[in-house]
């Protein structure tokens, strides 16, 4: 073999070689920019879920609050009743 083809092989195969990096580095920026803008929409979706759960926890206070109104009413329906019962008797 003479010294040009030698040379041409060895020329191709750096060229093979530096192509092969580029590729790597653009493979591995392109990931980072993937995880990057994953972990930007993760946090929104955070900040979101944390706006859901409050307002969750608000509204189970209220349903608490109302149960608990409920609750009185009934047992001022049952009162007015007893009260309706006892006048019935009399009469």
């Amino acid at each position: 073999m003479s010294i040009w083809v030698i040379a041409v092989i060895v020329v191709i195969a750096i060229a093979i070689l530096a192509l092969v990096a580029v590729s790597a580095q653009r493979a591995k920026k392109r990931r980072e920019l993937e995880q990057m803008r994953l972990r930007e929409r993760a946090g929104g979706h955070r900040q979101e879920a944390e706006v859901h759960g409050s307002k969750a926890e608000d509204h189970e206070q209220k349903a608490r609050e109302a149960a608990e109104a409920a609750e009185r009413e009934r047992e001022l329906a049952e009162h007015h009743g007893d009260k309706a019962e006892q006048i019935e008797r009399k009469l």
